[in-house]
Formats: C-alpha cells, sequence, structure tokens
C-alpha cells in the first residue's frame, strides 16, 4: 500500500486529519454584465478556476479575449450572450488576459481582465 492512501486509511480509521487529502474545488468566480460594463472589471482566478458571465443587460454581449479593441483569437463567446445567458471559461495558463465586448468596444465599461495565477 503506498504511503499516501496508508495515512488517508488510517486517518479514517482513528479520526485523524488525512496525512493526504483531495485540494477542495475552487469557487466559481461571477462576472455580471449590467448597464455595459464588467462588473468586475478586474477578476483574479487559479488555473483552470471556472469563470462565469451571466448578462442582465437587455443588449446582447460579447466576452472576446485580446486587447486594444483587437480579437486575439485565444476565446470568445460565440454566438452574443443574450440578456439571461451565461459564458463560462476555464484558463490552462498563468497570465494576464485582456477581454472586451465586440459590439460595444469602444465603451471603456466594456473592457476587462483576467489575472490567472498558478
Amino acid at each position: 500500500m503506498k504511503r499516501g492512501r496508508f495515512a488517508l486509511l488510517a486517518g479514517l480509521l482513528l479520526g485523524w486529519p488525512a496525512a493526504v487529502a483531495a485540494s477542495p474545488a475552487l469557487p466559481v468566480v461571477h462576472v455580471i454584465i449590467h448597464d455595459h460594463a464588467f462588473k468586475p472589471r478586474v477578476i483574479h482566478v487559479k488555473v483552470g478556476q471556472e469563470i462565469e458571465w451571466l448578462n442582465t443587460d437587455q443588449d446582447p454581449h460579447t466576452v472576446t479575449s485580446g486587447g486594444n479593441n483587437v480579437d486575439d483569437g485565444r476565446w470568445k463567446s460565440s454566438p452574443l450572450i443574450p440578456d439571461g445567458a451565461i459564458f463560462v471559461l476555464r484558463l490552462r495558463r498563468p497570465g494576464t488576459y485582456p477581454y472586451f465586448c465586440k459590439p460595444h468596444q469602444f465603451e471603456e465599461s466594456m473592457h476587462g481582465t483576467i489575472v490567472v495565477s498558478p
């Protein structure tokens, strides 16, 4: 029996805290699209953590990867996200990822940033 399994089994049998435990699932990070704005505009997540955008505007929007109003092709919510719909994304590499709403790219409030840490 491997050492980690033994410690876990011993902890369960004896009521001790397990020496080897599964990491808890990371909570979903929520971004609300409302009044032509991403709220919050900057989010911090861990690699693989789920991000969910909910559109509460009457207008449809996108979540398009890129900066300076240029789609960099990493991801996009396509087609448009209608009122009441969601877009979900998980990023697998650390880094800083700017994004924007393609139909409203000239509105500063329709730009956001995702900071992904290991």
